[in-house]
């Protein structure tokens, strides 16, 4: 490996005739370079050819799309991941050398890559000395990046070979605030050679790394340690980007809506781009972290100053909030389809009655009433083989006189047919002015679910890491504001995408405590509604004879905040939260341990033993209007709050329900 720090100037630039010491030095590093360009040629070939690695077939990730047609293998061990791809492609051999070593074009998670020298071989080859920058696929793990050679050259036979290897660092200043976001990986011998044919060109394409994954949260190592995953997110991505160029170079490619398919696929890379750029917020592109890992439920914020709003022209920021959260036995693909088909479970939030002063945020998302979806999002085209889909959906907002015009979001559906550990799915969009953008898109937000396959000899227990993301304009001044609404708003997304996924998820063995779970919501639900009835005599506000799954989205979308107790030995647990309580209190489903009845009504010098007994005795009470705080120190007030016993007559439960009336931020 070379040990050499290797100059820009002293690749780029002859010797000094008149400095003999330099031109040594200089010979030198030309020499180790050519040598380790070499080694690194030789071992790729061996890799490529299939004699330095065990390769297996992956099933399902056959490579059978227009124009492409070719197999997947992934070793059966060795140092780090690695995967292969042998294939036939339409373009000639340079035309795809040339698209391929454009990596950050074809790799949705390459953020950068920067040629910081480049030296021609005496055999006419070229080396190139590069720095790859990869965004972080979620919020949980530092991003890495590499420093390698890359060499490119040709075959006797007029192949051509284009390999790639890591070198020591060179020019990187480890004190650096990027230096610091980033965990230096390393990539093992990998490359491409691409054979000419009487049709196009055969590709043996060869990607090996060592993530450094000791470094990783067990949670998400799968999607470092996973060859499955290295091979869906590189060499399969490669092959297909490389056969939609050509089918859109040659007109193969249908179109709904007039614009050029290369526009359409700028626009589908800059979404992808934008929601990267929100879930890895480096530095460099201008992002400064707002809080520590130390916030609930791992909800990361931060901030970043710009000029180009377009309609948000009074705005000079923009903010972030994002999370990443482990789910259990759910279909990745059922639950993105539910996320698009069911905006109003998630969207639907009252910006109106939190917001005073920040009103930009709220012109991103159409808010509380969502009913105006026109019925169809309009479809552009597809930018990923034909599973990558873009698409716009409108908003009608003529309803509203303080709203100028309707909402357009500019939208990309990706992942929907992958399979295997590591398939990604992403439901990415952003809001636009008018029927198309027509500039850069920023305000990029949405959903992406990995699959993390088993942590089990179990086949039952299999995992998934979802990843959310939402941007918000602003002004500097509304600052405190706009951040205690977004938190909100982000908190009932993630409950709300919770309620989907009970929809979704994967029956298992019953020792699963979230399976376990799900059949409780929904007959607890079933079970407050009931008991409200039996004890007070009518029907809860906005109830009717409904059946166990419509009580369960009546009670978790109930405009009260409505919280049930479980009666245990030492004090009453608390079991379940509506969305409203979480609002209310600023909390989400994993604080229910927290929501102890003294926390809730904390501040008020209040105790549940003042009606306890009439709880017992008439199986209701009422408790007149008072005050209680947030887990940020929010004053609530609300105007009454109903206690009722919640009793199932097979003892299954026995505990309370509280409903906070009229409740309000102070």
């Amino acid at each position: 490996m070379l040990t050499t720090h290797i100059t820009t100037f002293e690749l780029n630039h002859q010797p000094e005739a008149d400095n003999p010491e330099m031109s040594r030095m200089v010979a030198d590093n030309n020499r180790s370079l050519f040598a380790l360009a070499e080694e690194t040629k030789k071992e790729f070939l061996l890799k490529a050819n299939g004699n330095a690695i065990n390769w297996n077939r992956v099933p399902g990730l056959e490579l059978n799309i227009q124009g492409v047609i070719g197999t997947v293998c992934v070793p059966s061990g060795c140092i780090g991941v690695a995967a292969r791809a042998c294939a036939n492609i339409p373009f000639e051999p340079v035309q795809t050398m040339e698209l391929l070593k454009d990596r950050p074009s074809w790799s949705r998670f390459c953020h950068s890559m920067n040629v910081f020298a480049e030296y021609s071989a005496d055999n006419g080859g070229i080396i190139e000395l590069i720095c790859t920058k990869y965004y972080v696929p979620t919020t949980m793990a530092l991003a890495r990046d590499f420093c390698t050679l890359r060499y490119s050259s040709d075959l006797d036979d007029g192949s051509l070979v284009v390999c790639e290897k890591s070198i020591s660092d060179f020019d990187d200043d480890p004190s650096s605030l990027s230096a610091l976001e980033f965990v230096r990986a390393r990539m093992l011998a990998s490359g491409y050679m691409i054979c000419p044919a009487e049709v196009g060109s055969t590709i043996h394409l060869v990607q090996h790394f060592d993530f450094e994954a000791s470094s990783i949260p067990e949670a998400v190592r799968p999607l470092y340690e996973s060859s499955e995953h290295l091979a869906q997110m590189t060499v399969v991505s490669a092959l297909r980007y490389v056969e939609h160029v050509y089918n859109e170079t040659n007109g193969k490619l249908k179109y709904v809506c007039h614009e050029h398919p290369a526009l359409l696929r700028s626009f589908s890379q800059k979404l992808s781009r934008g929601f990267n750029n929100a879930v890895s917020g480096f530095s460099e592109d201008g992002w400064a972290l707002m809080n520590d890992n130390s916030s609930c439920n791992d909800v990361f914020m931060c901030n970043k100053r710009t000029t180009s709003f377009g309609a948000y022209s009074n705005c000079d920021s923009i903010l972030c909030v994002k999370s990443s959260i482990l789910l259990q036995n759910v279909c990745r693909v059922g639950l993105l389809k539910l996320i698009k088909e069911r905006r109003s479970a998630w969207m639907g939030f009252n910006f109106q009655k939190y917001m005073v002063a920040s009103r930009p945020t709220s012109l991103s998302f159409p808010g509380l009433d969502i009913s105006h979806i026109s019925e169809f999002p309009v479809l552009l085209g597809y930018t990923n083989h034909d599973d990558g889909v873009l698409e716009i959906t409108r908003f009608d907002r003529r309803l509203f006189n303080y709203y100028r015009h309707d909402l357009y979001h500019l939208q990309v559906t990706n992942g929907m047919k992958d399979k295997g550990v590591g398939a990604c799915s992403e439901l990415i969009f952003a809001p636009i002015e008018g029927a198309l953008p027509n500039v850069a898109v920023q305000l990029c937000c949405g959903f992406r679910i990995f699959s993390l396959g088993s942590n089990t000899a179990s086949a039952s227990h299999q995992h998934s890491m979802l990843v959310l993301a939402f941007q918000f304009p602003y002004e500097t001044k509304h600052l405190g504001e706009i951040e205690a609404v977004v938190r909100l708003y982000v908190q009932h997304v993630i409950s709300s995408v919770k309620n989907l996924y009970l929809e979704v998820m994967i029956p298992s063995v019953p020792s699963s405590s979230v399976v376990t779970h799900e059949p409780t919501l929904e007959n607890l639900a079933n079970l407050i509604s009931n008991s409200y009835r039996l004890k007070l005599g009518v029907e809860m506000l906005g109830f009717s004879h409904w059946d166990p799954y419509s009580a369960f989205e009546l009670v978790h979308h109930h405009q009260d905040a409505i919280l049930c107790y479980a009666f245990m030995p030492s004090a009453p647990e608390c079991t379940y939260a509506n969305l409203a309580a979480h609002t209310m209190l600023q909390t989400t489903p994993e604080d229910l341990s927290m929501l102890t009845v003294d926390r809730v009504f904390g501040g008020s010098n209040f105790s549940l033993v003042f009606v306890f007994p009439i709880l017992m005795e008439l199986g209701y009470a009422f408790i007149p209007s008072g005050y209680t705080t947030s887990a940020t120190n929010l004053v609530v007030s609300y105007k009454q709050v109903v206690v009722w016993r919640v009793q199932a007559s097979d003892n299954w439960f026995d505990g309370l329900a509280l409903a906070f009336v009229d409740w309000s931020f102070i």
